[in-house]
């Protein structure tokens, strides 16, 4: 037994061409040869974020080695800016649909957690997630069917949407819907109705031409192809339309009489064919099985016997009935010489030899298929098919994303969830699922309405890859609008991406204050602490005042001091308006008891406790006697603090230095606090 070595078998898939023409062009029009002899070529950069790209004129060399002046042309001067649709706009609500089936079925995961009993609780939730997966998929296809107008790249999105469900159902039916005991398990139905859902035979079109005016026994003898249409329904297990097809060919003048009386003979034995129920035991269908085929195997013997008997005439009604009922005796031979498909072949070697086989029965068999055919006629999608038959996951996980990024990442998803992954993480260098999420959101994050859903992704990748790389291109996103970042926050708050909330909110306020929005940029400051900008901001609002005259700070603390933030600067705008009010008011008692408890609370950054002290002037030489002599004391305490650190400039306050302070107007502050102080013990 040789083991597996680990290796990165991961393969880039085939990106789909696209033709984009630029209007107007970057040549001038039926003189390209003069354009490139002219010194000139073509220059792009591409946009590290987004999927946009510059295309601009550039010259082979350097004007200045040219030994002569080239000829100047309009297009030399202009930049073209081109998008590049990473994403179709057709797939827009198939993606959207998805996306929250994505996040569902991980919030599902979440309640059931990783335990293998917790896992086999939550198959039933999964499943209902996987059709609704199937759901988007086939509503897709029938919108893109819709379109009026078909080109080339329509008929591949609906030959990929086509494949994508004919790779999932499979999938879901090997490693879902079979995992139920019982006779349930067997895959026999659920394969058969998977191979007619996504590779319907015979025709619909062959149908309807067939039973065409609902035709008399001899009308529909001679229908062209009728035994043709007949054996692809035994290929394809309907026995019920071909056992009325039959019953009524029994009746056909224009059949022989021995073709005439095996029709009706295989048509009742066709509707005896045993159906498997859940109510059933499997002895029980197995004995049925048994009688039933034994009876088909001596019809087949007594139709070939008689065809040997009489090989003079050619009754190919006979012939077509004989190899109908080799069919339906599961004779490998026939059934591959009259199916189209390879998958025709499995569904009805099983159907009609093995109805109980189960999933494990596959590989074996669709390697004895698969050996029939040259690998070259194989597309992607078959590859795909038979890699999934063989249980071979390592081998499926990169064809399914040479179909599409959608498919390889979603069935990885899948496969994480029901513990099956293990497999494919010894043999890949890195982790299957991380590694296809983060293909997928490639596509998304360059794509302006596809952002969010790629940032969804990555957070749920739940690994430090995933989870950088969304940091990382979170703090890069073009904040084009305040919806938009308030979107890009909401996703950095929602996954603890904490470099990239606190970053964004300081890049926000930056912003903000550059504008004018005093408000907005402290409330963006305040949400990760950054009081020092704060502080700033705040430091702005009052320099205006001072240099104005004009208190309109008001409304912009009100909006801030309404978010409930806690600042000192804060405080102090709000309180010191508040003082400001009280003053015009001729409230100076309360005007006074404001200012005080500014200065005692220290709440002024240093700079102004000298424009606050000089506030408290006329306060002090008023009529009515605003301080007492314990106040007194306390702004003269104040004032002596201002004038020890102004002198050691040690005040480390920007907007403060020593000579901001008039030493005139101090001394006027000295004698009306001596005054007020005598006036205090005189009432006192």
């Amino acid at each position: 037994m040789h083991s597996r070595n680990k290796i990165d078998k991961f393969v880039v898939s085939r990106d789909k061409e696209a033709t984009t023409h630029i209007s107007p062009g970057l040549f001038p029009v039926g003189r390209q040869a003069e354009w490139s002899k002219q010194n000139r070529t073509l220059t792009f950069s591409i946009h590290p974020l987004n999927s946009k790209l510059a295309l601009a004129v550039a010259g082979k060399q350097p004007r200045e080695k040219l030994d002569r002046d080239i000829r100047v042309f309009e297009q030399d001067q202009r930049v073209t800016v081109c998008g590049i649709a990473t994403v179709p706009d057709e797939r827009l609500p198939f993606i959207s649909d998805t996306h929250a089936v994505f996040i569902a079925l991980q919030r599902l995961m979440e309640n059931y957690g990783d335990s293998t009993d917790q896992v086999s609780a939550g198959i039933e939730g999964i499943l209902r997630m996987s059709t609704l997966y199937r759901e988007a998929m086939l509503r897709q296809v029938r919108v893109l069917q819709e379109v009026t107008v078909v080109n080339d790249f329509i008929e591949e999105e609906i030959e990929t949407f086509q494949s994508m469900h004919a790779i999932w159902h499979l999938f879901e039916i090997i490693y879902l819907t079979t995992v139920a005991p019982g006779l349930s398990t067997s895959i026999v139905p659920y394969f058969m109705e998977w191979l007619n859902i996504n590779f319907p035979a015979p025709s619909a079109d062959e149908g309807r031409r067939i039973a065409e005016g609902s035709p008399t026994a001899d009308e529909l003898a001679k229908r062209d192809g009728l035994w043709s249409y007949l054996k692809k329904l035994a290929i394809r297990g309907h026995v019920s339309i071909l056992a009325n097809m039959l019953e009524k060919l029994g009746h056909s003048q224009l059949l022989s009489a021995a073709a005439a009386r095996w029709a009706s003979t295989i048509s009742e034995i066709s509707r005896k064919m045993p159906l498997g129920s859940n109510e059933e035991t499997t002895g029980s269908f197995n004995a049925r099985w048994k009688r039933w085929n034994e009876e088909v195997r001596n019809t087949a013997t007594a139709v070939k016997g008689l065809l040997s008997s009489d090989k003079k005439s050619k009754d190919l009604a006979l012939e077509s009935l004989f190899t109908i009922v080799e069919i339906l005796r599961g004779d490998v031979d026939t059934i591959s010489a009259e199916s189209d498909l390879w998958q025709d072949i499995i569904g009805a070697v099983m159907l009609y030899s093995e109805p109980t086989a189960q999933a494990g029965r596959l590989p074996s068999l669709v390697n004895v298929v698969v050996e029939q055919y040259e690998s070259d006629a194989f597309t992607e999608l078959d590859r795909a098919l038979v890699a999934l038959l063989n249980h071979d996951l390592p081998e499926f996980l990169p064809l399914c994303s040479h179909i599409d990024h959608w498919l390889s990442a979603h069935i990885a998803d899948l496969m994480e969830h029901i513990t099956i992954m293990d497999i494919c993480k010894k043999v890949f260098a890195v982790n299957p699922r991380e590694h296809y999420i983060l293909a997928l959101c490639e596509t998304y994050l360059g794509h302006e309405n596809l952002w969010r859903v790629g940032l969804d992704y990555l957070g749920m990748c739940k690994t430090r890859a995933g989870i950088s790389v969304m940091e990382e291109y979170a703090m890069r996103i073009p904040l084009d609008s305040d919806r938009k970042a308030e979107q890009v926050l909401r996703v950095c708050d929602k996954y603890k991406l904490k470099t990239a909330y606190d970053r964004i909110h300081r890049q926000l306020g930056r912003q903000k204050w550059q504008r004018g929005r005093l408000g907005a940029a402290i409330g963006h400051f305040s949400k990760v602490g950054d009081n020092s900008s704060i502080s700033m901001v705040c430091d702005q609002l009052w320099s205006e005042y001072l240099g104005s005259g004009n208190l309109t700070y008001g409304p912009v603390i009100d909006g801030v001091l309404a978010t409930g933030l806690k600042h000192d600067r804060v405080l102090f705008l709000s309180k010191y308006r508040d003082f400001h009010e009280c003053y015009k008011s001729a409230e100076h008692v309360q005007a006074g008891k404001i200012l005080l408890s500014i200065l005692v609370s220290e709440i002024a950054p240093l700079h102004a406790v000298y424009d606050l002290l000089i506030d408290s002037i006329p306060l002090l030489e008023g009529d009515t006697l605003v301080f007492s002599s314990d106040d007194t004391f306390e702004l003269m305490r104040c004032a002596e603090s201002l004038t020890t650190a102004s002198s050691q400039n040690k005040t480390g306050d920007t907007a403060n230095s020593s000579n901001s302070i008039d030493r005139s107007e101090l001394s006027i502050f000295n004698v009306a606090c001596s005054r007020n102080l005598a006036r205090a013990f005189v009432m006192s």
